[in-house]
């Protein structure tokens, strides 16, 4: 693990499984203009770039005994010059793509996260798999006896609900009896769709002395579920000894700079805390065939911009990526009622492995198609990571280098004021104004959790 804590929430990929078996059991086609060692971003003599940080789940690593086994660019990492957070599973279970069994399920995927990484989550069951109907069959289990439906109850939630905090506990349990002391720091697993399902779930898990905290549910990006929690932690003294926060699944712009608007304050409690946040979009968006041309932040909006390659392949297209990069990438067009239109290009994105690789290197034409080759795919991968390496770093300089903050959406600048001010109300007046502060600012707050609704 890093020994030095970014001054910044830090962004990781979350890495595939197949990305992950590149050098081990699964190799190149064919030969580019780097090597393949290159492609393993985590190590510091990479050919393309070096970037220390990353999420690697044992949902995907660990399915079977066998494959918690095999050895990746995760497991031959250096664990002093990297940091590797290890998801623990429980979307893979709710999805059905691992079979739970109990407490040996929860002994793999504990020990493939004690082997593979720094930080490591509790085996929660979201809360996001009740709409879908993936809990269904974990309550029907757990009712035996009527356990579920006197929970429900007792504190008016679902049965659903009930069920996965139920087995998140259970989990829990197991992780603490039978962790190795010091191979990995647990993380524990706040789940949630609302402030009440959010509360309940922070109570029934308080009492575990791990070494931090994760957020997922609906916290990553209903901020006022998210402060509430935190506020609550700073109250019970359980913020001052953790050393790690992370927000499972979200990678967006605007919500990176409230994480590194939360570190600011949380130092101020704890020096030593880090925060970090995660997704897989470079890996899925690669995955189908669609590679990042650019991003922007500024007093309009944020966002990253995409474009399909496979709609493009051809075998004698001679352009490299970074040039499909500035050729393709999409004008904005700020159109307001009562102001002229604004129109604007976005800097194109280049990237080492960008300007190496071309796309007549990355097509084959199959089925009477041209598409992208498996190759292709993982150089895809590649490039669009780097580019959320430079969205971010260039989103922390804003951060650091603009006092005025004008280079973001007022709806950003107001949330980002409204966490400070919360944090200072706290620590002035005491924690009744704060919480009081926080509920006149929860349409502030939520603002991002309405836009994706």
């Amino acid at each position: 693990m890093l020994s030095a804590k970014s001054n910044h929430a830090v962004y990781l990929p979350a890495i595939s499984a197949n990305y992950a078996k590149l050098g081990h059991s699964l190799h190149f086609k064919r030969t580019f203009a780097f090597s393949e060692k290159d492609m393993n971003f985590l190590d510091p003599a990479s050919g393309l770039f070096h970037y220390p940080y990353a999420l690697y789940s044992a949902g995907q690593a660990a399915k079977t005994d066998g494959a918690a086994k095999q050895t990746n660019l995760v497991s031959h990492r250096d664990r002093d010059r990297t940091t590797v957070i290890g998801d623990s599973g429980g979307f893979q279970i709710q999805e059905g793509t691992i079979k739970f069994t109990g407490d040996a399920t929860c002994g793999r995927m504990l020990r493939w996260m004690e082997s593979h990484s720094d930080f490591s989550m509790s085996l929660d069951f979201p809360t996001g798999g009740i709409s879908p109907g993936n809990v269904a069959q974990h309550t029907a289990r757990l009712n035996a006896g009527g356990k579920i439906t006197a929970l429900s109850a007792a504190n008016s939630l679902s049965l659903d609900y009930n069920a996965c905090l139920t087995q998140s506990l259970l989990n829990l349990d197991y992780f603490v009896s039978h962790r190795i002391p010091t191979k990995t720091n647990l993380l524990n697993v706040i789940q949630g769709r609302t402030e009440r399902e959010s509360k309940v779930w922070y109570e029934a898990v308080k009492g575990y002395s791990l070494e931090g905290w994760a957020f997922a549910g609906a916290h990553q990006s209903a901020f006022s579920l998210t402060i509430a929690r935190l506020l609550d932690m700073v109250d019970d003294g359980l913020l001052h000894n953790a050393k790690w926060i992370h927000f499972l699944g979200i990678s967006t712009l605007e919500p990176a700079y409230l994480f590194t608007t939360i570190l600011r304050c949380l130092r101020r409690y704890n020096p030593e805390i880090g925060i970090s946040f995660d997704t897989s979009s470079p890996f899925v968006s690669a995955a189908n065939f669609n590679m990042y041309t650019s991003f922007r932040f500024d007093k309009y909006g944020c966002a990253f911009s995409t474009f399909s390659v496979a709609e493009h392949a051809n075998f004698d297209d001679i352009r490299t990526l970074n040039d499909i990069a500035r050729d393709f990438v999409k004008d904005v067009v700020i159109a307001r009622t009562g102001t002229p239109e604004r129109r604007f290009t976005p800097l194109p994105v280049a990237t080492a492995i960008g300007s190496r690789v071309t796309v007549a290197e990355i097509c084959e034409l199959k089925d009477n198609r041209w598409r992208i080759t498996t190759d292709g795919v993982w150089i895809l991968m590649n490039h669009n990571v780097e580019v959320f390496k430079k969205a971010f770093e260039a989103l922390n300089r804003s951060f650091d280098e603009n006092p005025w903050h004008d280079d973001m959406p007022v709806y950003v600048r107001a949330a980002k004021v409204a966490i400070e001010l919360i944090f200072e109300k706290h620590d002035s007046t005491g924690p009744a104004a704060a919480r009081a502060l926080l509920k006149e600012s929860t349409s502030m707050l939520d603002v991002f959790a309405d836009m994706r609704n």
